[in-house]
This record gives C-alpha cells, structure tokens and sequence, in this order.
C-alpha cells in the first residue's frame, strides 16, 4: 500500500497532498490552510472510516500541548466553511469524522450523509483568511493602551517583542494585536507557540511547517529564507525565553534575507537584536483605593474588570457591589494586578467566597491551582508559571533572585549588592545578574532619576520559599538588615550638612524594609520564617535609624522599635550603637519619663565622649538640657547647657546649633524670662534660612511662635501660625498637626473659641496618629471651658493632671498658663467639691477619651 504521505488523497471536490501539504480546490487551485486545520484534516482522511475522538485529534494535531477545546472547534469550523458545511460530521460525545468518501483520480465523489457543497469556495464572503489564528481573538481587559502601543510598533518596525513576567498577558496581548493586523499581511498572520520546543534543533523546523515549508526544502535557514522571501506575512513566535538564541539567529536571518516579513514575539526576555522593538508589558492598574470613585464611576479595563469578568464566569450569581469592593480591591492588589494570578483567584470563588479567598492569599500557591485544564501546564498554577521562569535562569541568576526576595518594596543597587553577593564577590556581578534578571522581567525596574527595583508580590513569595529551601534565608535576612543599617546610617550623618527632610523623604521608598529588617533582627522567626534574630544588629538598626522617624511623621513608631531595641542592650553591645540607640530614644520620647530619658542622654553623652564623638556627645547634653529645663531644674540645666557649650567648635556644620538654642531658650522660658528666649529662636530662624531647608525653618518658626505664646503675645504667634498652615497645608505629617493644635490654643487663649474648636477638630485625627493629644490637653480644656461645658473642662483637666503627674516632668510654660486659666474658671463655676469629683473622674480617662470629651465628639 502506498504510504499517505507519499500519495494524493481525492475527496470529492477536492484534493489532499500531504507532501506538499497543501489542499486544492478543482478550478480554483490550493486553498489558503492553515498548519492546524490541515494536520486536521490530515487526520481525518487517514482515519476516514471512523469516528476520531476529540482528544485522539488534539493529541496528534497539538502533540505534547495542553489547548483549550476551542481550537478544535475553530478549525473545525474552517474546514466545513472550506470544504462545505456537511463534510465533517460532528458525533455528540464521540468526536467529529470526514463524510466525504475517498475516490480515485477525478471519480466524483459522495457525501455520507450527502455530498459536501463547496460553499465557502465560491463565497468569497466566507472565505477562509490566510493563517492559523483562532476566528476570534481573545477578550482583553486594561490592554487598550498597550494593544494601540504594539499595533503602532508593528506598523513601523519588522520586529517587535512583547516582554514581560510570567502570567502578566503577553500571549493575549500578542493574539488580539495579531487579529487586528491580518489586513496588513496579503500572505497572513502565521502562529507558532514555541513553550513546547526544547530542542534548539527544533526551532527551525517547527517555524518552516508553520509557514507550510516543506521540511526538506528548509534544512538550513538560508534554504527556507529562500522559499519565503518573496511572503508578505506577520510571523508570531509565542514564549521565545527558553530558546532566545535560535530563535534571534533564525529571526535575524528572514528580517535579512525576506524583506516583506514582520516578527512579532513574546517572551519574558528580549531577543537582543539590533532591529528589535521592545514592548514590556506591565501589571493591570489595580483601581483607587476611593471606594465611592469606583462605585460611580464603574472601571473599564483594569485588573477589577478582569476579577469580576472572570469570577461571573466561574460564579454566574456574583457582582461587585459597595459592600464587597474593598476585599475585592485588596485582592487585586494583593496579586499585583497579575492577569494570571487574578484568573486563579476567580477560580477559587465557588470553594471559598471572597472574604475566604482574601484571606487566604498568604498561602496563595496553594489557593491559586485552579487554571483552564486545556491551558499550558504552566498556566495553570501561580507556581508553575514562577517554576518555568525560574527554571530557565542559571544557578547564579537563581540565586540572586531568591536573595532579592528579602526585600519587601522597593530596593536600590547598592542595597541588592550587599544582600545578593556572597562573601568576597564582586558587587558588579550582582548587577549584572540584576540585570539579566529585569530583561528577564523577574525583577521590575521602576521609573525615576535613582534606579529602584522590586519583585512582584507573588515572585517575592516565591524567592522566599526558595531561599527557605537553600537553607539561606537566616544569612540573607541579616545581610538584608546590615544593608539598611548601612543605608540609614549614612543618610543620617548627612543630616547636619544636606536637607534632613529630602534625606528622610529619598528613604521612605526603603521604610518597609526598615520594618522588615527590624522586625527579623529583633523577633525570632522573622520575615518569610528566618530561623533567628540578632541582637546586636538590632540595636545597631534601630540606633541608625532613629533620626529617620520623626522626619517621617512616625514618631511614634521610632519610639516603640527604640524600646523593643533598648532591651537587647548588654555588655558586649559596641558602645557606638549603644549610644546611638539611646540618644534616639531620648529625642523620640516627648517628656514622658524622666528618669529614663534622662538617664539615657547622659550615658549616651558619656560613650560618645569616651569614642572621641563630640559633636554626638553635644547634641545629647543639649537634648538633656532641653529636658531637665522642663523639670523646673535651673541648676542642672544650666550645668548641661554648659558642658554643651564647651563642646562645640565653631568649624561644625551651623546646623548643629539647633539644639543648642532651643536649649537655651527653654532655660529662659522655664525661668519666666521667655523674652530673653525670642532673640535666640529669631537666630534660629535665620539659621534655617541659610541653611536652604523650608521645613526647618518652619520648625524654627513654629518654635518662634511658642516663644510669642509664652510672653503672652497670642496674637503674633496667631500670625505666624497661620503663616505656617498655609505652608504646611492640610498635611497629616506631624509637623502640620502639632501646629494646628498649638494655632488653636493661641485662639482660645484670645477667645477666638469657635474657630479654635474647628482648627482642633480638624487636628484630632492626625495628633491622635502620633501620640501627640496628651500634651494638648491643657488647652482642649480651655477651649471646653469657654465653649459653656464645664464639667466636660473639668474631666479633661483631670487626665491632663494624671498624665503630667506620671512623667516626672512638669507643664511647659504654654500648658501651666492654660491649666491656670481653666482652673480659675472652674473654680468660680463649679465650686472646689465638684471640681474636685470631676478631676478625679478625668484622671481615669484614656487620653483619647478626654480629647473627644473637650471637643464634643
């Protein structure tokens, strides 16, 4: 018997030619097939006396991929458009056979049921358009940007490829863009999906048989350039990263010897030849965080509308609504917008619901392994699509990318270097791998003057579980935490000379992982389960970092990881860190205990003396001044103001002057002589001046206008208070509350009570988020006094007493003045007895309590 192959197969009104691979029409020559459809069809006359089964077709016609059941269906559509709509039978629950009967030479032949009519071969209206792309291309959602961006390129240049991480869209993106140009291609838009092929061999051959090459006529590129030189043709080459260099050196050969040709390909890393355009595909934008922006104004295109798309799908009774946008939000960007990972989580919503689904995304590779079952193996977890990427990177390039999965956000060069490197490695290999990894698309580069690169959240949980299992992740996450100690270190010696904000504000890219870093150093178990702590990395941490705090409007927080830091203290601490970590402490501490913020200034002033630090030990004996002023201690202050000023050497930076001045402006204000104390505030505001730093100089100012407040000057210190809120705005940082607070005592002290009310309203919220309304108290109290409610003045009174009393400070000139005021009053309204039950009761008030108390909420 003559082999299939070798022999034409007649049916009908057409003709089969297997060699040649081509299909042709009596009186109108080969019909335009794609490499699918005839490997079907293929099929079906080989086996024309039976039935083929559905997935004996996929098998032989997609061999060793894993398709959605579509395909078959589309192709299948093809051919009865072509060969006419009753030549292949469909058999419900069995599969599809070829009804057409095989006959010799021109011998017409018959349909089983009746004969095929060659509709769509004298209907140029069904026409079957050249390629082997689905009929209908995929749905696309937050792609119109990108999909306008690629069509453009396409336009322009020959060869363009769609980069990006794994799961994030290309294969769509490339599918939809490949739809729209067909019109473009008189020779048509030819697929290859490449992620099957791991023979480099392979390549060349799979490419000629897409494009209908017969293999022996394309042995070598240069033989099949040659047969499809002459093609006007768009050619697709899906998942290109595991065979970059077949794939360039054969792409390089056709832009070189078939002009008319255009590439288009996807892969997580670029081709790198010269003509290339390269299109990186980034996350779906996860929608505003406004719930009431999202509710009227429904999204169209963004990571929600694929979550809700794909969750009707899989749920047809589900529908966003305001009471589930929020989780639904948090999910979609908890999966960093990636198409891929949000597909999964729909998935999973029949099993789980959506609160269930939340709040199991921290176990997500275990959530996420519910893909398309025809989908690519690797399509169908969250972990296999991260396993595939990881699986195509060297031993070298792995490594780096689980060492960089220690980062939480964002992080810089010279921090991926420390981390990533081993010991004695070059820091420049690092970078190259950092390198090799963003082409890759495993790492993000993020746009701006400074380079900064992260790991999607889902890579990151990834880097982790393969650090955990190289038995890595305890060194890394120290290294990880000596590299922000390094950071946070030298910004902060650069704080006296450069702006301390700007300083602050390049760092708060790096605050998570600060917390990360502090939280591993000081918690057994740590970030991503690091086995240990550190104790003495601890405590260096949190003393190079102390400065950072209060100029992030996080003072409260620097304070609370100080104290967690100050109990690893111990013998072996190097007397550096430790004096470091206590002059933090002390300066982050607002008056709240004496005894230990003042026993820690003066340690911390003796070990910088002993380390030959002076301008370190200056600054500790001013704060100390600063502090023992408040406890009405003339003498001691005096004497540490002294030992300050011995200290200081005219050739420092200017700046240091700061404490100083305040200190000995306190002393003046603590002794009743705050007029005295106006000169040097004044100094202190030109100091600032030069200095070029807009915020310390409103810290100067705000100081000056306290000063005022203390001689009685409440209108001028109104003035510049207000001169101050138009600075700061209506910013939460801490700099912006504590004035609106200190604006609205110096209105109620002039009786201006309603609009002290409002300004102290409005800075509620924002005291309450630094730990700031228990110094107010005072003067909450005095504007509930004059606001006609006395007992809520007099309870308010009370806390503020039971506060000031536990601290072993007293009250600062400003808040002894308001306490008297609203003492008077009281007294006159009240009487002492119910005074005196009142106080009493304010004493057991949480401070958050007394505050909504004085202020009527």
């Amino acid at each position: 018997m003559t082999p299939v192959e070798s022999r034409v197969l007649h049916f009908g009104h057409f003709e089969i030619h297997p060699a040649d691979r081509q299909v042709r029409l009596k009186g109108s020559g080969p019909a335009a097939l794609g490499m699918r459809a005839f490997d079907l069809l293929l099929v079906l006359a080989e086996s024309r006396d039976r039935v083929v089964g559905k997935h004996e077709l996929l098998e032989r016609v997609w061999p060793g991929l894993v398709v959605e059941e579509n395909n078959l269906q589309v192709h299948i559509s093809a051919l009865r458009k072509l060969l006419g709509p009753t030549s292949i039978a469909t058999i419900p629950g069995r599969g599809y056979r070829l009804t057409v009967v095989e006959h010799a030479g021109d011998t017409p032949g018959r349909a089983d049921p009746p004969a095929a009519v060659p509709a769509a071969a004298s209907t140029p209206a069904v026409a079957p358009t050249l390629g082997n792309l689905p009929a209908h291309g995929p749905a696309l959602h937050g792609r119109d940007a990108d999909l306008t961006h690629l069509q453009a390129l396409l336009s322009g240049h020959r060869l363009v490829t769609l980069t990006g991480a794994g799961g994030i869209g290309k294969t769509r993106l490339a599918q939809a863009a490949a739809q729209q140009a067909l019109p473009q291609f008189r020779d048509g838009v030819w697929w290859l999906e490449l992620a099957p092929l791991h023979d480099p061999a392979l390549v060349l051959a799979s490419v000629a048989r897409t494009l209908g090459v017969p293999a022996t006529a394309a042995a070598t590129a240069t033989e099949l350039v040659s047969r499809v030189a002459e093609r006007r043709l768009l050619l697709v080459l899906d998942n290109c990263e595991h065979l970059v260099e077949p794939v360039a050196s054969l792409v390089l050969a056709l832009l070189h010897g078939a002009p008319a040709i255009h590439v288009l390909a996807t892969s997580q890393d670029p081709l790198k030849l010269t003509q290339e355009q390269l299109l990186r595909l980034g996350t779906l934008k996860v929608p505003t965080d406004d719930l009431r922006a999202v509710t009227e104004s429904p999204p169209g295109g963004d990571a929600l509308t694929l979550f809700e798309a794909r969750a009707r799908a899989a749920l047809p009774t589900f529908a966003l609504h305001a009471g589930n946008l929020a989780q639904a939000l948090d999910v979609c960007r908890r999966l960093d917008g990636i198409p891929l990972a949000i597909e999964l989580a729909a998935a999973r919503l029949p099993l789980l619901g959506l609160a269930g689904l939340r709040q199991r995304l921290d176990d997500r590779f275990r959530v996420l392994t519910t893909g398309a079952r025809l989908a690519p193996a690797r399509q169908q977890t969250l972990l296999a699509a991260l396993a595939w990427s990881h699986g195509l990177l060297r031993e070298d390039e792995q490594r780096v990318w689980r060492r960089l999965g220690v980062f939480k956000g964002s992080f810089g060069l010279d921090a991926a270097q420390q981390v990533a490197a081993d010991e004695g490695q070059d820091g420049w290999e690092v970078l190259d791998r950092l390198g090799t990894l963003v082409d890759k698309s495993l790492v993000m580069a993020e746009p701006g003057d400074v380079p900064r690169y992260r790991l999607l959240e889902s890579a990151r949980a990834f880097a982790l579980a393969q650090l955990q299992a190289a038995g890595e992740l305890g060194g890394t996450a120290r290294r990880h935490a000596l590299a922000m100690g390094t950071l946070f270190d030298a910004a902060g010696q650069r704080r006296w000379t450069d702006s301390p904000h700007e300083l602050a504000a390049a760092l708060l890219d790096d605050l998570d992982n600060l917390r990360a870093a502090l939280d591993w150093a000081g918690h057994p178990g740590g970030p991503g389960g690091a086995s240990s702590g550190d104790a003495a990395v601890w405590v260096a941490l949190a003393g190079a970092s102390g400065w950072f705090w209060p100029l992030a409007s996080l003072t409260s927080e620097g304070l609370l990881a100080c104290l967690a830091a100050l109990t690893a203290v111990n013998p072996q601490t190097p007397p550096a860190d430790e004096a470091k970590l206590l002059l933090a402490y002390a300066q982050l501490a607002h008056l709240d205990n004496a005894v230990e913020e003042l026993a820690a200034l003066q340690r911390a002033a003796e070990l910088f003396l002993g380390l030959g630090d002076r301008q370190s030990a200056c600054l500790a004996l001013s704060v100390r001044a600063q502090k023992l002023a408040w406890q009405y201690n003339h003498q001691a202050s005096t004497q540490a103001l002294r030992e300050a000023r011995a200290l200081w050497s005219p050739d420092w930076p200017p700046t240091l002057q700061e404490a100083l001045l305040q200190a000995e402006t306190y002393i003046h204000e603590a002794a009743g002589q705050p007029e005295q104390g106006q000169a040097l505030m004044e100094q202190l505001v030109m100091l600032m001046r030069r200095h070029g730093d807009a915020r310390q100089r409103n810290r100067a100012l705000a100081e000056l206008a306290e000063n005022l407040m203390i001689q009685g000057k409440a209108a001028d210190a109104i003035t510049v208070r207000r001169e101050l809120a138009q600075h700061w705005g209506d910013s939460a940082a801490s700099d912006a509350a504590m004035n609106q607070a200190n604006l609205a005592a110096s209105l109620a002290w002039e009786g201006l009570n309603d609009e002290a009310l409002a300004v102290a309203r409005a800075a509620l919220p924002a005291l309450r988020r630094i730990d700031r309304l228990k110094t107010h108290l005072d003067h909450l109290a005095l504007i509930a006094g004059q606001d006609g409610r006395p007992v809520a003045a007099a309870q308010t009174l009370g806390c503020a007493d039971a506060y000031v009393a536990g601290t072993g400070f007293g009250r600062e000139p400003s808040e002894q003045r308001a306490h008297d005021r609203v003492m008077s009053q009281l007294r006159h309204a009240l009487g002492d007895a119910e005074l005196r039950r009142l106080l009493a009761a304010g004493a057991v008030l949480a401070v958050d309590e007394a505050a909504q108390l004085a202020l009527g909420e």
